[in-house]
């Protein structure tokens, strides 16, 4: 069994689950920003602005775990197993392997982790005859459970039968090297992050200032129907136009927030490029300070 035995989940109805609410969390947000647009200012503008703010930040979440989806494999080799779905990876050696059995086996069947949808199974749940168990998988109809000597999985290979088959082969044929027991677990990168004492400053301060910029310019505007959007070169203020222009502002800015969040946590996962992951989260709280900024000027502009 030297070759290498690759078994992908389940993902044609999870990956058709994802694109759909990719697609609902989109119209949502696309309906709320209009509904925005035609309010002429007071607390409804901003109470849809931000209800689009919030869904449009779901968005991320929803593609991180199609994308885990998309990408989740699980490769069996006589050294041992590997698992890799988005960005959570398992190594574990054969030797530290227990067994491995269908979860149909149980006398107590598992209970699903929460927020568990289509494609996407995963976290930790307590079984009373196991103990803490991890979901790796996305589906409940072909689950697999991999006890090792400190953690047990559960996995959701497409070819289940001939999954537990290969891996009991395995077992019994042993192995002389087995592979360098390895793991990344996203929610450890997480900690990390809130761990750094610039990271959590700057994130949660950049998310503060884009907000008040929102709730700023959306009051704003319920207070006049017309404001000049800057100067000509002789110094005379341009022609007034419609007031709700002013809300590209605070849509700009939560673009560019989530565009430089995403951005400094891709450049974080390296010492050495975080001084990078550091500077762009500085221009994420810069951006909507100056924005407040320019606001400010032409709402009390002449």
């Amino acid at each position: 069994m030297a070759e290498t035995f690759t078994f992908l989940p389940k993902r044609k109805f999870g990956i058709v689950f994802h694109i759909f609410m990719t697609a609902i969390i989109m119209a949502g947000c696309g309906t709320l920003t209009w509904l925005a647009f035609q309010q002429t200012g007071g607390t409804m503008l901003v109470v849809d602005l931000l209800g689009s703010v919030f869904l449009f930040l779901l968005l991320p979440f929803v593609g991180y775990r199609g994308y885990a989806l998309i990408k989740g494999i699980y490769s069996l080799k006589r050294d041992g197993l590997r698992i890799r779905w988005g960005l959570r990876a398992e190594d574990i050696p054969l030797s530290e392997v227990v067994w491995v059995r269908p979860a149909t086996d149980l006398e107590v069947p598992l209970s699903l982790p929460a927020l568990s949808v289509p494609g996407a199974m995963l976290g930790y749940v307590e079984h009373p005859n196991l103990g803490p168990v991890e979901f790796i998988a996305s589906s409940s109809r072909n689950l697999v459970i991999v006890a090792t000597i400190n953690k047990i999985y559960v996995l959701s290979p497409e070819r289940k039968e001939e999954f537990v088959q290969r891996f009991q082969r395995a077992l019994e044929m042993g192995t002389l090297t087995p592979m360098e027991a390895y793991s990344s677990i996203p929610a450890a990168f997480v900690r990390q992050i809130v761990l750094d004492r610039v990271g959590r400053t700057l994130i949660p301060a950049g998310l503060g200032l884009t907000l008040s910029l929102l709730v700023i310019v959306g009051l704003s505007v319920s207070s006049r129907s017309m404001v000049s959007i800057g100067y000509d070169p002789q110094g005379n203020l341009l022609p007034p136009v419609a007031s709700m222009r002013l809300l590209l502002l605070p849509v700009l800015a939560v673009l560019l927030y989530i565009a430089g969040s995403v951005a400094g946590v891709y450049f974080y996962r390296k010492p050495a490029t975080r001084p990078v992951s550091w500077l762009v989260w500085s221009g994420s709280l810069i951006t909507p300070f100056l924005l407040i900024i320019a606001a400010s000027i032409l709402l009390n502009a002449a």
